[in-house]
């Protein structure tokens, strides 16, 4: 695995690059091993990077960041793995290697929710709506982990016990934005968090829309619930359109300035987005066969004690129900000062697993929220 990690650091390769070295030499070992005359057999290679390549014949640096991310509990999944998706492979500027916490199952490409930090309720709704139906047909459901509607995506997923993976703009082991740790806690036991750069990346504004072109090229099919006209939803659905993803836009009342971008896209082509059924990657199922999204999930939680909440047509926000005791718990845990999940453990002597579904669910219904340090405040 160390010869992966040493492609992928060398400066002047690129991965369209790499990817001709590895057609022509087969492996990185290889390439490792090759001397200039093979190198210089390979499409794009010269004398000066057949050089590079020879002068960074050192492992030193790729042996440490491999250890390092054993360390942190991180895989490694090269472009040769059988797990890396097929759809994915098609996006030319595709990494030979990803980073990333979790579990990657077969068929992983999913299908894409992305949207503004700034959401609407009907926004959040919408997104919460399609995640579950997704989740319900074992579709996986493709994001940012933003703030927003990326997050409302993931949680709508992980409520309705689906597989969730978030693409990030720094190493998979940092959490940003820092509020959402329970919630990547949540992504990595259900799903995947994946990053194309090693651990101890810091987010940078370059690296998001890299992330936001891996988003896209995981998934069949891409839907924008809000986005105004600035937004990084919107370059997701460029490159979506340029690796010829289908791109579904949530229509908004057009003096909102959070769906001005989404009327845009309509403008532009897009599908307009009315019913979750559209997302659909099996386009031989007949409809009367669909099963709506608010009875799969209620359904689904009935059977399933990790979800305490059905999806309704109520508006997002505080719900006037019993609470679990749970529920009651942390509230009294949180009355008198902000916690982090670790202080609402030791306060509750509830596993730190079971809480992260509990205060994911409870976030979205506005029993509590999140403030900085990744503490949660009643």
């Amino acid at each position: 695995m160390e010869y992966w990690i040493w492609l992928r650091q060398i400066s002047g390769i690129g991965a369209i690059t790499a990817k001709r070295l590895l057609e022509r030499l087969k492996s990185p070992k290889a390439i490792y091993e090759a001397c200039e005359e093979e190198l210089l057999s390979v499409e794009g290679i010269g004398v000066v990077l057949a050089k590079v390549i020879r002068e960074h014949r050192n492992l030193d640096q790729a042996k440490a960041l491999l250890e390092e991310a054993v360390n942190y509990d991180i895989k490694l999944l090269t472009y040769h793995d059988t797990l890396y998706p097929i759809i994915a492979k098609e996006y030319s500027d595709a990494p030979i290697l990803l980073y990333y916490k979790g579990q990657l199952r077969k068929n992983s490409s999913g299908v894409a929710i992305v949207g503004s930090r700034r959401c609407t309720e009907y926004g959040k709704k919408a997104a919460v709506e399609a995640a579950g139906f997704l989740a319900q047909n074992d579709i996986p459901v493709i994001s940012g982990m933003a703030k927003g509607i990326d997050g409302y995506a993931h949680i709508g997923c992980l409520k309705a016990g689906g597989y969730t993976i978030a693409f990030l703009g720094n190493g998979v082991d940092i959490c940003y934005p820092k509020e959402h740790e329970a919630l990547m806690a949540g992504i990595i036991e259900n799903g995947a968090v994946i990053s194309q750069y090693p651990p101890k990346t810091k987010p940078r504004p370059k690296h998001f829309p890299e992330r936001n072109a891996l988003i896209s090229s995981w998934s069949q099919k891409v839907l924008v619930v809000e986005a105004a006209e600035k937004s990084g939803a919107l370059i997701t659905a460029g490159f979506a359109k340029a690796q010829g993803r289908e791109v579904y836009a949530l229509p908004h009342e057009i003096y909102n300035p959070t769906g001005r971008g989404v009327n845009c896209l309509i403008e532009e082509g897009a599908h307009v987005y009315l019913n979750p059924s559209q997302l659909l990657l099996d386009r031989n199922l007949i409809n009367d066969e669909l099963i709506d999204v608010k009875d799969r999930v209620s359904a689904s939680n009935a059977n399933n004690s990790r979800s305490r909440m059905n999806l309704t047509d109520e508006p997002l926000g505080k719900i006037d129900r019993t609470l679990t005791n749970i529920e009651k718990q942390i509230l009294d845990s949180l009355s008198f000062s902000p916690k982090t999940i670790e202080e609402i453990s030791g306060d509750t002597k509830i596993d730190q697993i079971q809480l992260i579904e509990v205060l994911s669910l409870m976030e979205l219904e506005g029993l509590i929220n999140t403030c900085s340090g990744g503490r949660f405040v009643g």
